[in-house]
C-alpha cells in the first residue's frame, strides 16, 4: 500500500467539506453522521487506501493508526445503526468527534511533517 499527500487544495477541499459535515450536525445529526463516514472514506481513498470493503479499510488503517482503529469501527458501527434508526443522539455525537479524530489524523498529519520541514 502506498499512500500519498494530499495537495493543499486536495486538503483544503477536505476541510471544507469536514466543516459544512460538522455544521449539519446540530440540524441533522443522523445526515451529519453517514455524511463524516462518506468523507473519511473518501479521504482514504484520496490518500491512497485501496477501496475495499470496511472491514479492509479498518485493516489498512490499523497499519498506519493502531490507536485509531477502535475508534473507527466504533464510529462506523454508529453510522450504520443510523440507517437503521437504532442510534441515540449521544451515540450520533460520539460518533462524529470519533471520525473527526480520524479525520484530523488522516487529513493533518502531513501539514505538520510540511511545518517542521519549514521550521
Amino acid at each position: 500500500m502506498r499512500l500519498r499527500d494530499l495537495s493543499i487544495g486536495e486538503r483544503v477541499r477536505f476541510q471544507t467539506a469536514w466543516r459544512a459535515v460538522q455544521s449539519r450536525f446540530v440540524d441533522h445529526p443522523k445526515t451529519a453522521v453517514s455524511e463524516a463516514d462518506e468523507l473519511v472514506s473518501s479521504l482514504m481513498i484520496a490518500r491512497g487506501y485501496p477501496v475495499a470493503a470496511f472491514d479492509q479499510r479498518a485493516a489498512d488503517i490499523s497499519v498506519h493508526h493502531p490507536r485509531l482503529v477502535e475508534s473507527y469501527r466504533s464510529a462506523h458501527e454508529i453510522a450504520v445503526r443510523v440507517g437503521k434508526d437504532q442510534a441515540s443522539t449521544e451515540d450520533l455525537r460520539v460518533a462524529m468527534i470519533k471520525y473527526r479524530t480520524l479525520f484530523d489524523e488522516l487529513a493533518e498529519e502531513q501539514m505538520l511533517g510540511e511545518i517542521k520541514a519549514v521550521a
